[in-house]
């Protein structure tokens, strides 16, 4: 037996609140009732992978020697392996290997992986966060081996979401709108580098575009840098380029969703 992590953390698509959160929570305090549970997040976008695989992998590292669990995971009873990982700084992931803990792995440095042992014959095939992960999460934390959990494989083979690359140039951005928050604020897969490719810079008057439409904007460092209602791009706390609009909705503005490509130009 290793030392114990003592702390779990849970990252779902399961909605808070839900049954399904209850159930972790309870395998949990049934099999290692010493371990401490958090909730990072249970509000990722249903069966979005790459914003789940995104949210995971800037959450994890502010508590780097904890078993991460997490589950967004529409693949769930089919061909797509369960796994779980160890890190550099003594913490796991144990989730689906479907993309979904492919940035956090290699942000956090994955030093050994196994897939995990299939389910006993007649257990249900649709609820692995409770049946499959959540008891690997248990046994990590209360100090088991990772090997007593599987076969191993090589930590370069597990699976990465699909990121697509930012298009940046001077004076224009195209990034996919990977996520949009409870106020409407619209995060890009791009980054201050790439925004700095471009030229534009705090206090530019700039247009967002969906579709053929242009929405004035303004670069920004934060929201009161605009007047109310008004559009501005800035870095987020995150480090991605993103859109908002200073006490309005900008996704309702502009009519975006995850997975859209949005555009960012000089006038």
């Amino acid at each position: 037996m290793t030392e114990p992590a003592r702390i779990v953390t849970f990252l779902t698509d399961y909605g808070a609140g839900t049954e399904h959160v209850g159930a972790l929570h309870l395998v949990l305090a049934d099999r290692a009732p010493a371990v401490r549970c958090i909730d990072l997040a249970h509000t990722v976008p249903r069966a979005d992978i790459r914003m789940g695989a995104l949210t995971l992998a800037r959450l994890a590292p502010m508590l780097p020697g904890a078993v991460h669990l997490a589950v967004v995971d529409p693949g769930v009873g089919g061909d797509r392996r369960g796994v779980a990982v160890a890190l550099e700084e003594g913490g796991y992931l144990v989730g689906p290997d479907n993309g979904l803990l492919g940035p956090a792995a290699e942000t956090m440095g994955a030093t050994e992986a196994v897939v995990l042992d299939p389910l006993p014959p007649g257990r249900p095939a649709t609820f692995h966060g409770r049946d499959l992960f959540a008891p690997a999460a248990a046994r990590l934390a209360s100090g088991a081996p990772l090997r007593s959990l599987g076969w191993p494989i090589e930590p370069a083979a597990l699976r990465q979401p699909d990121l697509p690359t930012p298009d940046a140039a001077p004076g224009r951005l195209r990034a996919m709108a990977v996520g949009v928050d409870h106020f409407g604020n619209i995060q890009l897969l791009a980054g201050a580098s790439h925004l700095a490719t471009t030229g534009m810079e705090r206090g530019d008057r700039i247009w967002v575009a969906v579709t053929d439409r242009r929405h004035p904007a303004t670069v920004a460092r934060t929201f009161s840098d605009v007047a109310e209602k008004a559009m501005l791009v800035f870095i987020d706390s995150h480090g991605h380029v993103s859109v908002a609009v200073n006490g309005r909705d900008a996704a309702r503005r502009i009519e975006v969703t995850a997975g859209d490509m949005v555009t960012l130009g000089r006038w």
